[in-house]
């Protein structure tokens, strides 16, 4: 009998195991699947920084499909560009999850595919790192997650406006998120939209289509939790429970993006396998601001309206955010990029779209 038992062989998981692997535990993973990555539910662009950070488990460069250098932003019919040295990669997901289970295997931990758990856990330290509507979650009785985004995405031939660029377009036709397009080469695209729920996702898609000229496709979906779950580790009688990753909620409101977060949750969870209310601590002290700043970023943003997205635009092209960001943004941790010499035109702008005649002129 394994010490541990983890659910679910994505990234998180993987990971989770090569750590616990590390501490001396024997580690075994049940993933329903019949192999990782597939099916791909989720877009592979990913921080460079953030992969960086991931050299130990992979070697990312051997998945990249395309260098990103920046990103235009449609704040509505408003453009506002960001542009620097390779900021992101595009990776062939299915390639990256693959290898990570790879290397969970090749460091010790055993994986179990087309294996689906309803309850007959195979050691007494549960770790649940298995998606949103996560298993594991219900059985034990964790609080829910309240707040979550529909997304519909398609792979398809579409010249984008520049190939190593990402769009972005923030308007009320994508209520609580935005839709997207991310270059894969000249000639082929990711394209999505997403909503929060219970927005209706098929209306985002049906708008989209018809602005950027797409014919009849049939995107795929996915749903994304864009808030944490309040708790992610108990101790039921002699269980020791904890959740990683998009079980979590462990995932930026501001892209719906967990990868990269999932990863530095799972280094903690691996080390703390027996202990779910050190892990829970540790990771909310580690990386719960960074997360907390994505999700109040995105409730601004939430609160706008068209104009109020044209007016913010103009605003932050106004203070050249856009050569800031190029120097110093970060696609991870927004706290990294709040130095001096931002804070204060920044708040300027965000007061000048949220309050046109100024702070005081709100009753």
């Amino acid at each position: 009998m394994a010490d541990v038992h983890i659910v679910g062989a994505g990234p998180a998981g993987c990971i989770t195991a090569i750590n616990a692997v590390k501490n001396g535990h024997s580690v075994k993973i049940s993933e329903e699947h019949e192999c990782s990555g597939i099916p791909v539910n989720c877009s592979g662009l990913f921080s460079k920084s953030g992969l960086e950070k991931l050299k130990d488990y992979i070697d990312y460069k051997k998945f990249s499909i395309n260098e990103i250098h920046g990103a235009n932003i449609y704040f509505d019919n408003v453009l506002f560009k960001v542009r620097r040295n390779t900021v992101a990669h595009v990776c062939d997901r299915a390639g990256l999850d693959k290898a990570f289970a790879e290397k969970a295997e090749k460091e010790g931990a055993e994986i179990t595919y087309n294996e689906r758990i309803k309850g007959n856990f195979k050691a007494k330290n549960i770790i649940g790192c298995d998606g949103p509507n996560s298993m594991v979650a219900r059985h034990f009785e964790f609080p829910e997650i309240t707040r979550f985004v529909g997304t519909l995405q398609k792979k398809m031939k579409y010249t984008p406006e520049e190939k190593d660029i990402v769009e972005v377009h923030l308007s009320s036709k994508f209520p609580g998120f935005f839709g997207w397009c991310i270059p894969h080469d000249e000639e082929l695209c990711e394209i999505g939209v997403g909503v929060e729920l219970p927005n209706r996702v098929m209306d985002a898609w049906n708008y989209f289509a018809k602005l950027k000229g797409i014919g009849p496709v049939n995107p795929s979906g996915s749903i994304i939790p864009v808030m944490a779950r309040q708790r992610a580790g108990r101790i039921i009688k002699d269980k020791n429970i904890l959740l990683v990753g998009d079980s979590a909620g462990q995932t930026k409101a501001t892209t719906g993006g967990g990868v990269l977060f999932s990863a530095w949750c799972a280094e903690i969870a691996g080390k703390n396998a027996t202990k779910p209310r050190w892990y829970d601590l540790e990771w909310r002290l580690k990386y719960g601001n960074d997360l907390t700043i994505h999700r109040k970023i995105r409730n601004y943003l939430n609160n706008l309206d068209d104009a109020g997205l044209r007016k913010l635009g103009k605003q932050l092209n106004g203070i050249n955010l856009d050569e800031y960001l190029g120097k110093h943004g970060s696609m991870d941790k927004p706290i990294e990029m709040f130095k001096p010499e931002i804070i204060r035109p920044f708040l300027s702008a965000v007061s000048i779209s949220v309050f046109p005649n100024g702070p005081s002129s709100r009753q």
